[in-house]
Formats: structure tokens, C-alpha cells, sequence
């Protein structure tokens, strides 16, 4: 039985009402048979970035397991909100904690903009990606529009599946994931 693809789901809030970790949970209940989404659940656990504890090859196990749980993800969904025009602080802190390891070298992301509202933010933690080596894949990040949310403020996940307009948006974003991985799949 062939083993399913891996994504892991990462939520740049630490918010319980959060637009983001609402939309993981909503992509998470429907994640195609032959996948799954699993939601990092420990941003909130991981230390202040210190060069100096990771250059000592002591890191906590909150960065050990953060770490482990990206390298066995054959791609990361990122959502993340945009705090005061920029990246959140916990996002930002749980990447410099994996810079200089390499775990998003060649990984493919999808990092769909979920609000019309953060495209500094989304420039900017773009280019982070970038510069770590990430392999942000265009048709796996679809940009929001008013028109076309990709997820309704301050509803559950229940809720918001039961949008038809925005549940075919996250089937059209879980088609084209799967296309991606099962064609990359086949290259390799």
C-alpha cells in the first residue's frame, strides 16, 4: 500500500479565532483520500531564535520537533496573517530556528494569501522563503480577493465549509496540491 503524501499545515497566529488556522482546519477536513494535513500545533513552544544555542547543537525539543515535523512533510501549507505591515513574530522566530539546518531546502510550499488585507506581509515572508530555499509553488498560493475569499472572517471551520463558493476554492487549491505532488512524484 503506497504510503500518503504529507502536508503540514502551519498557522502564523497564535489566535484561537484565527482566519488562518481556521482555514487548515476547513483544508484538513477536506484533504483527499491519499493525503494528509496534519496542523503543527507547537509555534507557540518554540524558544526565542539564539545563533548561539543552535550553533551549539543543543536546541530545545520544541525546535528539534518542529524541525523533524518539516522534514517529513513532502510540502508545508503556510497561512499567516500580516501583524503591524509585517510578518508575525512567531512565524519569523519559527524560521530563523531553520535557517542555517536547511529542513525547507527543495520543499515545496503552497502559501495561499487568505485576506486581501497582508500582501506586505506575504511579499516579505515570500522572500524569506525564497532565500531559505523553499520552492514556492504558484499554483498551490492563490492570492484572495474581495470577490473571492478564500476564507470568511470570524466564522468556524463548520461554517465556512458550508460555503460552496469557498468550499470549491479549497478543492480547487486541494487540486491543484495533489497535482503538483503526484507530478513531482512521477519526475523523481
Amino acid at each position: 500500500m503506497k504510503k500518503p503524501f504529507k502536508i503540514l499545515g502551519v498557522s502564523g497566529s497564535l489566535r484561537k479565532a484565527s482566519v488562518n488556522t481556521t482555514f487548515l482546519r476547513a483544508m484538513q477536513c477536506l484533504c483527499p483520500e491519499g493525503y494528509s494535513l496534519d496542523i503543527y500545533p507547537g509555534l507557540h513552544e518554540i524558544p526565542l531564535f539564539s545563533p548561539d544555542v543552535d550553533e551549539s547543537g543543543a536546541p530545545s525539543q520544541s525546535v528539534l520537533f518542529w524541525r523533524t515535523s518539516l522534514l517529513r512533510a513532502d510540502m508545508v501549507l503556510l497561512a499567516s496573517p500580516e501583524y503591524a505591515h509585517g510578518v508575525t513574530g512567531v512565524m519569523k522566530n519559527a524560521l530563523d530556528w531553520i535557517v542555517s539546518s536547511g529542513e525547507l531546502t527543495d520543499k515545496p510550499l503552497a502559501f495561499p494569501n487568505l485576506s486581501v488585507r497582508t500582501d506586505l506581509a506575504w511579499q516579505q515572508l515570500a522572500e524569506t522563503l525564497k532565500v531559505m530555499g523553499g520552492q514556492l509553488i504558484q499554483e498551490c498560493s492563490p492570492h484572495a480577493s474581495l470577490s473571492k475569499p478564500l476564507v470568511l472572517p470570524e466564522i468556524s471551520e463548520q461554517k465556512l465549509l458550508e460555503n460552496r463558493a469557498v468550499v470549491e476554492r479549497l478543492q480547487q487549491l486541494w487540486g491543484n496540491i495533489t497535482a503538483h505532488l503526484q507530478a513531482t512524484t512521477v519526475k523523481s
